[in-house]
């Protein structure tokens, strides 16, 4: 810009030099759109010098020195004459220094500049001691002034190794769909470049939400679009059919039958000649925003992966509620993204760094961990819990790897399964009788919820839950430890040494296909009979083995036509 009266005002009595727009913020770049109004600190000065060697002048105090093109002195006196006249400034420093009488006496703009590649529409965003500082500017790489120390008294932020410093900023850039970047800086000797980089992160592609449309015909993946009525804007990751998948949504929420506008920029400045109409009835349809999952609970806990380790320390308990891996990994970067609304250990969510900064390395492009094709790498300290497959890699607090055992399952599928009955043994040996005594009962050792055996429980040959039988009475059990399988009904009942066993799949059909839970594979098959029943078809047995890709089967249900 062009540094002028019209735009500022120099108060000779007052000793004050004070942007127009000061307060208001209409042409601060965030509301204006672009840097128009915004231009570096050394054409300010040049401007001012211009003013105070006017001859009319020659009786005012001289107001600012440039010690170097970017760094600056309010002098005998002089300062801004609002507190936001300095986000009118880039490219250099200014200091009021101390004693001298002003309101800001003792104070100092720094200059933060970020340097790097970011996708388009990326708003890199400052925290300053634990705290967002509202953006002014737009989106990209940034150069503005930060107020590090105000009236004598340094602003202070912890860095990466949790020391308070003064001067010092963290630079974030964490927009949903992309791999994320942050970066601390102690800014407090003046001007200093910031690495910020980020890229499309393709395992992030599901979309937070999705828009149905009259037509999405020539709107194109990664421009923006804009509602017209809700003035929500969203970042196209994918379109399929007419529905316009979005990340990066902020503002709004988008609201039905309204006009939707592409742009290739997010502020809006550009628009590419495509729009549509929302849907009558839907403003908008959830997808990872819509996930289930629980918030991460932090703790110090303990938790054994039964992969030989035995209970190892952790500092969060992520409950997936069934979750796949890439649906934990799309979820836990969603609630630290960018203008996240989640409370994420005591914290917003959206300066989330590790389990416990200041010690734990961070993991910057996602902060709870990687995703490398469905195998999901947690950081440190993070256990994963109720997930639908455990493909994933885990870093107790101690820092060492944890790997979950080989899980495998029992998968009964049929197009006509439901309301058979299906059951999976263990047996002898192909062609042998079933093993009903694994173990005997302990009865004196047995209560209302605890059904005990004599015997150690063998992890290898035992679903996490399931059915445990004694003779032919089930009993539902929900999990089991050393010799003790916790169930929901009372085995108190049953006979001391009465023999008991565990069927790998014991279940009546309610669906197509049915599955055992997890069982640790040990490496060694092991065979099995696999059983359905159901009136009206002839009875199906059939001898397999247990192995390194579980007992998965397809049973023949054939019509019997006598039993109609």
């Amino acid at each position: 810009m062009a540094f002028n009266s019209a735009d500022w005002a120099i108060d000779y009595d007052a000793k004050t030099v004070t942007n127009d727009d000061s307060g208001t913020g209409t042409n601060l770049p965030a509301a204006f759109g672009d840097n128009t109004y915004v231009g570096p600190i050394l054409e300010f000065f040049q401007w001012l010098a211009g003013e105070f060697a006017a001859t009319a002048q020659m009786d005012d105090a001289y107001g600012i020195e440039s010690q170097t093109p970017t760094v600056f002195k309010w002098l005998n006196g002089w300062t801004f004459g609002h507190a936001d006249d300095f986000k009118y400034l880039e490219g250099g420093d200014i200091e009021d220094p101390a004693g001298s009488g002003t309101a800001t006496a003792d104070s100092f703009w720094s200059n933060a500049y970020s340097i790097g590649d970011q996708t388009e529409g990326t708003q890199i965003y400052l925290i300053q001691d634990d705290a967002e500082v509202t953006p002014w500017w737009i989106t990209g790489n940034v150069d503005i002034l930060v107020l590090v120390k105000d009236t004598g008294v340094w602003i202070e932020s912890n860095n990466a190794a949790g020391a308070a410093i003064e001067g010092g900023i963290w630079l974030f850039a964490r927009e949903f769909g992309d791999f994320y970047d942050h970066n601390f800086a102690d800014i407090s000797n003046g001007r200093t470049p910031v690495g910020i980089n980020t890229s499309k992160d393709g395992n992030n592609d599901s979309g937070e939400l999705y828009l149905s449309v009259t037509s999405a015909a020539g709107f194109v993946a990664g421009t923006f679009v804009v509602g017209g009525t809700s003035g929500a804007v969203g970042k196209i990751e994918k379109i399929v059919t007419n529905d316009i998948y979005l990340n990066a949504v902020r503002g709004g929420p988008f609201v039905i039958s309204e006009t939707l506008t592409e742009y290739s920029d997010r502020e809006a400045q550009t628009a590419t000649g495509q729009s549509t109409t929302n849907d009558g009835a839907t403003a908008f349809t959830d997808v990872v925003a819509g996930y289930t999952l629980v918030l991460p609970v932090f703790a110090d806990i303990s938790r054994d992966l039964n992969n030989g380790d035995g209970l190892q320390p952790y500092k969060a308990d992520v409950d997936g509620n069934g979750a796949t891996m890439k649906q934990h990994y799309e979820w836990l970067k969603w609630i630290v993204r960018y203008a996240s609304a989640s409370t994420v250990n005591s914290d917003e969510g959206q300066e989330y760094r590790s389990a416990l900064e200041g010690t734990y390395a961070d993991v910057k492009v996602a902060p709870f961990g990687t995703l490398a094709g469905t195998t999901f790498y947690g950081a440190r300290g993070i256990w994963l819990s109720d997930y639908t497959t455990a493909d994933f890699v885990l870093i107790d607090a101690d820092g060492d790897q944890q790997a979950p055992p080989d899980y495998q399952k029992v998968i009964a599928s049929h197009t006509n399964l439901s309301t058979t009955n299906v059951f999976v043994a263990e047996i002898t040996g192909d062609g042998g009788t079933i093993i009903k005594d694994q173990y005997t009962h302990n009865q004196p050792a047995s209560d209302a919820t605890h059904l005990e055996v004599n015997e150690a429980i063998d992890i290898n040959k035992t679903p996490q839950t399931g059915i445990v039988r004694v003779g032919d009475t089930q009993y539902v059990y929900t999990s089991f430890t050393g010799s003790i399988f916790t169930v929901t009904t009372d085995p108190t009942g049953e006979a001391d040494d009465a023999d008991v066993y565990v069927p790998l799949l014991d279940v009546l059909a309610d669906a197509a296909s049915e599955s055992s839970d997890n069982i640790i594979y040990s490496g060694t098959p092991f065979w099995c009979r696999t059983v359905t029943r159901k009136y009206g078809y002839k009875p199906y047995t059939q001898d397999a083995q247990f192995a390194a890709n579980g007992l998965p089967f397809t049973p023949i249900l054939a019509d019997d036509p006598q039993a109609t």
